[in-house]
């Protein structure tokens, strides 16, 4: 066998390996998964996974309070907050702050 031959019967090897180990791979997230992945979650069902995921957490009474606060403002009240943060402009701009604070 030449060394060409040699080299195409071990990368065939080698890609049937990588093969069964991403069929191995994609069959572990499937388990790991939701049983239905065509069925949309409701909302409940969703915020119930983001929180056993860690994603969202349940707010805090502090949280719930300035929310009520914001629920019983006016509805003109609240389109004005929403315009003046809609334009505001940091100096610096919230990038560099980010950055800065990194180190």
């Amino acid at each position: 066998m030449t060394t060409l031959e040699h080299e195409v019967v071990e990368l065939k090897a080698r890609v049937e390996h990588l093969e069964a180990l991403v069929r191995q791979l994609v069959g572990t997230v499937r388990q790991a998964g939701p049983a239905a992945l065509d069925e949309p979650l409701d909302l409940e069902q969703l915020l119930a996974r983001c929180k056993a995921e860690g994603v969202v957490r349940d707010p805090t009474p502090e949280e719930r309070r300035l929310a009520g606060e914001w629920d019983a403002l006016p509805e003109e009240e609240k389109a004005s907050h929403i315009r003046i943060m809609q334009h505001l402009v940091l100096t610096p701009p919230l990038s560099q702050i980010i950055t800065e604070n990194r180190h």
